[in-house]
């Protein structure tokens, strides 16, 4: 008594049908991914813009409130903080600097390779230190830095010393087509840094 094995394969209609199949699943899947990754780039981005304001805003805040006094300077878009002199007192540092200073200033300027970036130079003519690059138009991050006096310090000018600053950061949370009007829109952070009495007066 024999038996017959009857092997039969996939007809080339079931073949096509499977690769079919296989091919929307695939499909779905780079899409699936795809979109998974915008979106981790998208966060990311926005993390690292929210580390660089954050620090834009820690570096200013820290040297503006052990300022003698606040210089704006509009045509170069820069500001100058006069430290304290006397006994006890080191001076204002820019970020990285061991040693204090008799003046600081910030600036936003172009740095060779780097671009422009926000940086803080001392006093004792030493180049100072790059802190934020900036990034270029339609791209995720700090496009530009200002600084501009309260409405209530009059008069303002150059050789004013003042008491408080306003800092205007442009930035982009987004990557964006600078062509295109309504899906690149700049956004703006301004705060309001003051200085502190240090001599120790009532």
């Amino acid at each position: 008594m024999t038996n017959q094995h009857r092997q039969r394969g996939f007809t080339l209609i079931e073949m096509m049908i499977s690769m079919f199949l296989g091919l929307i699943i695939l499909g779905g899947t780079i899409t699936a991914y795809q979109a998974i990754s915008s979106v981790s780039e998208q966060r990311d981005n926005y993390y690292k813009l929210q580390d660089e304001l954050m620090y834009i805003h820690r570096a200013l805040a820290s040297s503006v409130k052990v300022a003698k006094s606040v210089e704006i300077n509009k045509g170069l878009n820069s500001l100058t903080l006069e430290s304290y002199s006397g006994d006890g007192v080191r001076g204002i540092k820019c970020p990285g600097f061991d040693k204090g200073d008799d003046a600081v200033e910030w600036v936003a300027v172009s740095s060779g390779d780097n671009g422009r970036v926000l940086k803080c130079r001392p006093d004792s003519k030493n180049e100072g230190r790059d802190i934020v690059k900036l990034s270029s138009e339609g791209r995720v991050g700090v496009s530009s830095i200002s600084f501009r006096c309260p409405s209530y310090e009059k008069p303002c000018g150059p050789a004013q010393n003042l008491g408080s600053v306003i800092v205007d950061i442009d930035y982009y949370d987004r990557k964006c087509d600078p062509d295109d009007d309504e899906d690149c829109d700049i956004k703006t952070l301004s705060f309001h840094l003051a200085t502190r009495d240090l001599t120790g007066a009532p």
